[in-house]
Parts: structure tokens; C-alpha cells; sequence
């Protein structure tokens, strides 16, 4: 084997996120500094980020159930008034949600309506990297919590741990690629580990070659083979931190509250995570959207109600913040198969012991239209510069490129 191809495979196996070359650029060092946590933020602060991939139906999901409207044009899969979970006399959760609702009614979930963009775009796919990117005009290369980490890790700083952002599934979303911070996608506990192949041969191969690397004078070579190390013993360092940790609630079987599950670990054992990406879908409803819908929140009220009791129960449900997000909601009215087709503008959830709970913005009107389509009022960006500034303690502007109004969920 060539030495280029050698060094070509062994860095597509040995990163475990990000981008090999823009991870080699940055050994030539950065001109930025870490920056200061503000000083009302606590640096501690922990993010989660849940995405409701495939599109949520806003409408079944915060329901306008006192508005004709919306049983006029979902007649065979409108929430009734007496199955809706009443927020006020306007609005309520679908009655799958009984767990978020728990949560709401302790003052733990801010609902944020008609969030969006201008000029939505309702395929999945470019949906998808405008949220996970915070670019509705422009391709980005990165996305927003891949630029928040490397501000906050400039100038050659590292993060405390390994694991300081994880993704929680077998890629690595476009939201956390970063230009030079590193960040693992951690498929199941059991199973993360450096793929050296299928012998037990190639993996003692592999441990020699990597633990024996010398830098010698080319920072190139120190990187490749401090990356290499990482990769190659990070499964058996995830799974000591996480054994530190017993989850205090009792989880569902279902993906996504296993998923919280091994966030909770991750959270609160030494690995010291800060930002944890999970995802649950597919809620892409163009058919029987009732029974699938309903059952994936379900799963997400249920999931996030268990999340914080063990939390709470670790003391750590304070310094945990999880917002929601869908690459676009659904049209008004209900299509020929009692489903829904790709829309715009919906509901998103902030949850956490420091969020100030209740419902934030007006609910999007159901007659006037952007052809079949519901007008947005919150500005997607605006969500996320909160979340930056007040939670993450980061200059909102340097990540987003714009000034955004913050919002008061924090």
C-alpha cells in the first residue's frame, strides 16, 4: 500500500467526526482565544438537541382546538376538544404527550409557536441543512453547534473531554460538523469502537501502530496519530465514564428513550458531555398520519418526563436545556390519504429546570395563508441565538453571522 492511500484510509477510520482536512489546517493554530463564559451563565450548562426528523405536523401537535378552522379541514384526523390536553382556552398538547405535559405543568417547558423562515423550502433533504446549518440563504460548510465549538475552542484549545459533544446515532448531523473540533457518533454503548476490521489480529495491529506513533517534527503526524489514539481507545473510555452513572428513572424500550438514557450517562458520568444530539422519527405523515404520529409523541413526551426525573434525581435537571426541532411542519389541511403534505411553519419545545415554561409567540392563523401554508412569526434563528447567548454563553452574532432577537424561555 502507498503511504498517501496508508494515511488516506487510516484517517477516514480514525476520526471520529468532522472533516480530516480542515482537522489538519487548524495545526497550524487559530488567531482566536476561548472566550469568557458570560457572567450570568453558568459554564456547566448542559444542551440537548432532539430532532423530529421528517417533518412534525405543528397542528396535531399544538392543537388550536377552539378554531373551527381546523376541524373544518382535518376532518378525519383533527385532535377532538375532549382528547386535547388544554393549555389555555386556545390551544393544547396532543394527548400523546402526557409526559411533556407533566413537565409543562411544573413550569418545565416553554412552547414557541410558528417558528420558521422566510421562503421555506419543503424538501427533506435541504430542509434539513438549513436548520442544521442556520443558512436559509447560503450552503454552509458547518453547521451552528459545529461553529459554536470552535469559537469556544480556538486558538489550538481542547475540549475537557472527548465526549464534551456527542451525536447519538451511526452519522454525524450536519448541525455538529465543526472545522476542528471532533465529535464522535455514538451508535449504541456496547458497540462504539474503532473499526479495524473484523480480527482480532487487525484490531492488536492497530493498537500497536497508534500507541507506538512517534510525532517527531511534524505536527501533521502528532495529530494523526493523537486522533488515531482517541479513536482507537474511546469505546473503552465512553463505556468506564458511563459505568460511573445508574439512570434513577425508569426508561421506555423504544430507540429514542435509550437514547436519553445514555445522554443521562453521558451527562452526568466523567465523560462530561455538554452537547448531545438525538433524533426520533420518522414523522414524514403523508398517510394514517393519527397512528403514527400519535405514537412517535408518545415517545417523546414520555422520553423527556423520564430524561428529567432521572435528572432531578441526579440533582442535574437545572443545568440541562432540550430544544426540539422538524425541518418544516405540515399543510393545513389534511390531504386524500387522512395524512398531511410537506409545510412550513410549527411548534418547537424548550424544556429544562431553567427554563421559564409557558407559551411564547401567537399561534400561527389558519385562514391567513401562504397557499395552504401557515405564515412563520418566530424566526428559527432566533431560537437558536437564546440558546447561544443565555445558555451556552456564547456571542450569538459570531455564530449565526446576524443579530437575532433573543427570546425569554431563559
Amino acid at each position: 500500500m502507498k503511504r498517501t492511500t496508508f494515511v488516506s484510509s487510516a484517517l477516514s477510520v480514525a476520526f471520529l467526526g468532522g472533516t480530516g482536512s480542515s482537522a489538519l489546517a487548524q495545526v497550524a493554530g487559530g488567531t482566536s482565544t476561548l472566550p469568557a463564559f458570560g457572567s450570568s451563565v453558568d459554564p456547566g450548562n448542559v444542551l440537548v438537541v432532539v430532532q423530529m426528523g421528517g417533518g412534525n405536523d405543528g397542528l396535531n401537535t399544538v392543537v388550536p382546538w377552539s378554531d373551527d378552522a381546523y376541524h373544518r379541514v382535518r376532518p378525519a384526523i383533527h385532535v377532538t376538544e375532549t382528547q386535547v390536553l388544554k393549555l389555555n382556552d386556545r390551544i393544547g398538547f396532543n394527548p400523546a404527550l402526557k409526559g411533556l405535559n407533566e413537565l409543562y405543568k411544573e413550569g418545565r417547558v416553554a412552547v414557541v409557536q410558528g417558528v420558521g423562515y422566510p421562503s421555506p423550502n419543503r424538501s427533506h433533504f435541504e430542509a434539513t441543512q438549513i436548520w442544521e446549518t442556520a443558512s436559509p440563504d447560503r450552503p454552509q460548510q458547518y453547521g451552528w453547534l459545529g461553529r459554536y465549538l470552535d469559537k469556544r475552542f480556538a486558538g489550538g484549545a481542547k475540549p475537557a473531554s472527548m465526549f464534551e459533544a456527542v451525536s447519538l446515532g451511526d452519522t454525524l448531523p450536519a448541525a455538529l460538523v465543526a472545522s476542528h473540533v471532533e465529535v464522535p457518533a455514538i451508535g449504541a454503548l456496547n458497540a462504539f469502537a474503532y473499526n479495524t476490521g473484523r480480527d482480532l489480529a487487525s484490531k492488536q495491529s492497530a493498537g500497536v501502530l497508534y500507541d507506538g506513533a512517534k510525532a517527531g517534527q511534524s505536527p501533521y503526524l502528532a495529530m494523526i496519530a493523537q486522533t488515531a489514539r482517541d479513536a482507537y481507545h474511546g469505546g473503552d473510555v465512553l463505556r468506564k465514564q458511563t459505568a460511573e452513572f445508574t439512570n434513577k428513572a425508569t426508561y421506555a424500550s423504544n430507540g429514542f428513550a435509550q437514547q436519553l438514557a445514555l445522554a443521562a450517562k453521558l451527562i452526568g458520568s466523567s465523560a462530561g458531555s455538554k452537547i448531545v444530539f438525538v433524533s426520533i422519527g420518522s414523522f414524514d405523515t403523508h398517510a394514517g398520519q393519527r397512528a403514527q404520529q400519535d405514537r412517535l409523541l408518545g415517545y417523546l413526551g414520555d422520553g423527556l418526563l423520564s430524561f428529567y426525573q432521572d435528572l432531578a434525581a441526579h440533582g442535574l435537571d437545572k443545568k440541562v436545556l432540550t430544544m426540539t426541532f422538524s425541518e418544516f411542519g405540515r399543510r393545513v389541511a389534511q390531504n386524500a390519504s387522512n395524512g398531511t403534505d410537506h409545510g412550513t411553519a410549527m411548534p418547537l419545545f424548550v424544556v429544562g429546570g431553567g427554563v421559564k415554561g409557558g407559551i411564547y409567540g401567537e399561534h400561527p392563523s389558519l385562514t391567513d395563508l401562504d397557499r395552504g401554508d401557515l405564515k412563520f412569526s418566530t424566526d428559527f434563528r432566533a431560537v437558536y441565538a437564546t440558546v447561544i447567548e443565555r445558555w451556552l454563553g456564547r456571542n450569538a452574532g459570531e455564530v449565526l453571522g446576524g443579530a437575532y432577537p433573543a427570546l425569554a424561555f431563559v
